[in-house]
């Protein structure tokens, strides 16, 4: 169980986690759902250990061994896109990226480079680099934004093959229907409704 006692955050004057406390399981797919602007994305942080809370405590998970997808794509401009995936497998592993083009439905784009992508295969890509990463537990920020349908069904599928948890903040209500779990949430600050 992941657990998170009393965790403050706050941006300046904005006061978005205010002893924010949460249990997760560290099982099966969770889903993160509420409006935008409410404190997802501040909750993956936090569990990511990208942003420090100035009090509270997480705990029941490594950072360094989960896998971050941010709300942005963050691809590089100057890399294929096969050089996306290989750039985060280890060495005995860059054979593996033909596999993870094909996850995210990719196949033949290898050679391309992030600007001739559209915008839902940019995401499919930058999700197949963050499963490619692996790890204990896989963080993903709005993982099908811009992807039609019944792709990102296909590729939710292939992610809960990979056989790891995963917390998803997601408006999506087809994500949200695939999850054994939904936390709805508000705010902020962030609270549970």
């Amino acid at each position: 169980m992941i657990e998170l006692r009393d965790v403050t955050v706050r941006y300046g004057d904005k006061l978005v986690l205010d002893r924010f406390s949460l249990d997760i399981p560290h099982c099966g797919f969770t889903a993160l759902s509420g409006p935008s602007g409410c404190g997802k994305t501040t909750l993956l942080r936090v569990l990511a250990g990208l942003t420090r809370p100035e009090g509270g405590t997480v705990s029941g998970l490594d950072p360094s061994r989960t896998a971050f997808l941010f709300q942005e794509d963050r691809l590089l401009p100057w890399r294929t896109v096969s050089q996306h995936i290989t750039d985060v497998l280890p060495r005995s592993r860059r054979g593996e990226a033909g596999r993870w083009l094909a996850f995210a439905e990719l196949e033949g784009e290898g050679e391309s480079y992030p600007g001739t992508l559209s915008g839902g295969m940019a995401r499919r890509l930058a999700l197949a680099r963050c499963a490619a990463l692996g790890g204990e537990l896989l963080l993903l920020d709005e993982p099908f934004a811009g992807v039609d349908r019944p792709r990102a069904a296909r590729i939710l599928e292939r992610l809960r093959g990979l056989g790891v948890p995963a917390i998803l903040a997601t408006h999506q209500p087809q994500v949200l229907a695939a999850c054994g779990q939904i936390i709805s949430l508000d705010g902020p600050p962030l609270k549970r409704v």
